[in-house]
């Protein structure tokens, strides 16, 4: 570790009871970053927070030092269905847990791009331009960022080049970001788990989108091999990356400034502060 260093490292957690007890649950863990979902990840109605909460939750992040706060979009929003009622919820979705993470000062938000199902990456593509053009407008400064994904069936954002070409369609507006994730990645075909392999696939990721607007790291092992494009996720060290690819991974000068959000499975939240013990160990903290 660096002189001076300070890598930022937490989980998926949950803000169900409250944004001070995340807080709570980040402590426990021993996080100085975490994700949430904005909602129930299949969908559903968001909660409400009262000014008191968000004042309260101002206070002790700041205490605890937590930053970035990354929010996740559900996974059932879908910007590319060719179903016109599905694209407008996810759009209005989108828009309003955006406006909604700017109002307690959550620094990033999650989106899978979206999934043509069966219409086409061309299609699928100008679908979800569309909705973004729409969807920025939303009032707040929280930054919105596209997930690589791992490309699975008709999924988009398997490639840095559909990437490329959603923020380049929307005139490279400085609101959108990239969100990497490791096995999505490593199940998309990306070397990332070879030294040179990850520095071909940084310079590629520069060329395609900039590195400056890549802003957190989804830290996961692949349960499926390289090149599979099957995404699910494995406990660190357990999974097809392995723990010398997640060190070669995690050792990387650029991956260091990245906020690391573990996304592992777990049957129970607190299981967070052994994997985030682990995730330090491979990083050689």
């Amino acid at each position: 570790m660096a002189k001076g260093e300070t890598i930022r490292l937490g989980a998926h957690l949950s803000i169900a009871k409250g944004l001070p007890d995340a807080v709570a649950q980040a402590r426990y863990v021993k996080a100085n970053t975490f994700a949430y979902f904005t909602r129930n990840p299949r969908g559903g109605k968001v909660r409400d927070m009262p000014p008191e909460e968000i004042q309260e939750w101002e206070k002790l992040r700041e205490e605890d030092d937590l930053y970035p706060i990354v929010g996740h979009l559900p996974y059932t929003i879908n910007l590319a269905s060719p179903r016109e009622e599905a694209r407008n919820f996810g759009r209005q979705t989108v828009y309003d847990d955006l406006e909604r993470a700017s109002r307690y000062g959550a620094e990033y938000l999650v989106l899978h791009p979206g999934s043509h199902v069966g219409d086409g990456v061309e299609k699928g593509l100008r679908l979800i331009i569309e909705g973004l053009e729409a969807v920025l407008k939303a009032p707040g400064d929280t930054m919105l960022l596209l997930e690589t994904m791992s490309g699975q069936g008709t999924e988009i954002g398997g490639t840095f080049g559909e990437l490329q070409a959603i923020i380049e369609g929307l005139g490279s507006p400085p609101r959108l970001g990239v969100c990497l994730d490791t096995c999505h990645l490593f199940a998309a075909g990306y070397p990332i788990h070879e030294p040179e392999g990850l520095e071909k696939v940084l310079s590629d990721l520069d060329k395609a989108v900039g590195l400056e607007r890549v802003k957190a790291l989804h830290l996961n092992d692949s349960v499926y091999p390289f090149g599979s494009r099957r995404d699910r996720h494995a406990r660190l060290g357990e999974g097809k990356i392995g723990r010398e690819g997640l060190k070669v991974i995690l050792s990387h000068p650029f991956i260091r400034t990245l906020p690391w959000i573990l996304e592992t499975p777990v049957d129970d939240w607190k299981e967070y502060k052994d994997h985030i013990a682990v995730a330090k160990e491979l990083a050689g903290l």
